[in-house]
């Protein structure tokens, strides 16, 4: 059970973080502090949870430019000033929360990561979904 909800974790880390960055602390501490069998079940539970809420902008923009990271030193100028444009537009936004992650900066995201390969990322629900 440990194992697979470290991986649960790994993959939906960056999704729980941009649903805001309060639930992200709080399954990090269960996921640092779970022993137990039933420990681990309660993180799972929680991530379903958290995954059906919906993205906080805030949250979210500061989730993408952490991700970003993952690309920086080996993206293009022109890739770079395309996602910053796109995160720019989402931060101007009047909209608080999103239900989904607003479609073109996820289809840049898949891009980016097909371009920019990165093994971590490409497990990431945060990006596949």
């Amino acid at each position: 059970m440990k194992k697979e909800t470290e991986q649960l974790w790994a993959s939906e880390k960056y999704t729980v973080m941009a649903k805001g960055y309060n639930f992200y602390k709080e399954v990090q501490g269960f996921m640092r502090d779970a022993q137990s069998n039933a420990d681990y079940e309660k993180v799972t539970m929680l991530i379903a949870e958290v995954k059906e809420k919906p993205f906080e902008r805030r949250a979210l923009c500061n989730t993408l430019e952490h991700v970003w990271g993952y690309f920086k030193k080996s993206a293009e100028e022109v890739d770079k000033e395309h996602f910053f444009s796109l995160l720019k537009t989402l931060r101007e936004s009047d909209a608080a929360y999103y239900e989904e992650m607003p479609y073109e900066i996820h289809l840049y995201l898949q891009y980016l990561l097909q371009k920019y390969p990165s093994e971590y990322l490409s497990r990431s629900s945060f990006i596949k979904n």
